[in-house]
This record gives C-alpha cells, sequence and structure tokens, in this order.
C-alpha cells in the first residue's frame, strides 16, 4: 500500500507542479492518507547515553513465547547476558 501511495505521490506531485491543481489536490490527498496509515510504532525507546556509558541491544522475535525466568537463557558464558562474571557456572545442586 505504501508503494502505491508514494508513486501516486510522486506522479500527482510532478503533474501539480506542472501546473494542473487537480493533480497537486490529490498529491496532498495522497500525503496526508500515507501519513495517517504510517505505523509509529517503530520507536521502542529513547535515552540520553554519556561517554563511557555502556547498553546492551537484544533482538528477539516478537511473535515468539516470552521466556521462562525460571529456564537458563541462550547468552553463551562471559557475555552480558550473565553479568558480566566470566566463563564459569557454579551450579551448587
Amino acid at each position: 500500500m505504501d508503494a502505491l501511495l508514494r508513486r501516486l505521490l510522486r506522479a500527482a506531485f510532478r503533474r501539480g507542479l506542472a501546473g494542473d491543481w487537480t493533480w497537486m489536490l490529490i498529491g496532498i490527498t495522497a500525503y496526508i492518507l500515507r501519513r495517517a496509515l504510517k505505523d509509529k510504532d517503530d520507536l521502542v525507546t529513547s535515552f540520553r547515553i554519556s561517554p563511557g556509558d555502556q547498553f546492551l541491544i537484544t533482538l528477539r522475535d516478537p511473535h515468539a513465547p516470552a521466556a521462562d525466568p525460571g529456564e537458563p537463557n541462550d547468552t553463551p558464558a562471559g557475555s552480558a547476558g550473565d553479568g558480566g562474571a566470566g566463563g564459569a557456572i557454579d551450579d551448587e545442586s
């Protein structure tokens, strides 16, 4: 749908700038419709970082079920997932 509106928008503005005011109105309408249909959920979070700050970006499938807190995660030992404790895991069972 977005590609169709983008193509209509370009053609309508090109013809509208050539002097045909009806095409300019069609272009303005297509622009407003395209903006109204645009997905607004792209931004998840926004924050400032300072020099020396560290942050971890984790990607996951939005359709996958949430992980159970009791299950071990898939992060390798020594990565940010275990708090940076190193490679050894003490299992006192």
